[in-house]
């Protein structure tokens, strides 16, 4: 199979954002990558005719196909297919509930304690208005303490923290319950 990298430097955009790719373009991207890919990893023939049949489809070598057993997140298409046909292998045969727990054990689930739950279910159970307001104060949170980090003063900030941890909150959160 004859690849074609003809990609064509002079028309890309100033900026990647604006750059609209043909579909032959993205084909040739993934080829590269593929190439780079085989060559960086070492695969099995069923392994790499899999992963060039994703490829083929038009995703990317990087790119993760959703498993079937876990969380998937930061993982590339050959590390969710192992992970996956290790985790078949190991859980055929087995009951509804013996599968349930492996599955639990190789991905290192822990159980939710009482506790969690109950503030799982009152998240749960929060007025939709009394959510926003947390969430916008939430927001003003975050920027005020990357406003503090831009500042460099961040370090001051977390020891006066530190040394009124104990102090009376100085705010009146009864608007939350308007």
């Amino acid at each position: 199979m004859a690849r074609r990298y003809d990609f064509n430097y002079e028309a890309f955009p100033a900026g990647p954002g604006h750059c609209r790719y043909t579909e032959e373009e993205l084909r040739d991207i993934r080829a590269r990558e593929l190439d780079d890919y085989e060559s960086r990893v070492p695969m099995t023939p069923a392994e790499k005719r899999a992963l060039r049949k994703w490829v083929a489809s038009g995703h990317s070598a990087a790119e993760s196909p959703g498993s079937k057993y876990i969380c998937d997140i930061g993982m590339d298409f050959l590390d969710v297919y192992r992970a996956d046909h290790e985790i078949a292998a190991a859980i055929r045969g087995m009951t509804r509930a013996e599968k349930t727990a492996y599955i639990k054990e190789y991905t290192g689930y822990v159980d939710p304690t009482p506790e969690e739950l109950e503030r799982m279910d009152a998240i749960r159970n929060t007025p939709a208005y009394v959510q926003k307001k947390y969430e916008k104060l939430v927001r003003q949170v975050f920027l005020l303490w990357d406003f503090l980090a831009e500042e460099g003063l961040w370090h001051e900030a977390k020891e006066y923290l530190e040394d009124h941890k104990d102090d009376e909150i100085p705010i009146d959160f009864s608007f939350v319950l308007e």
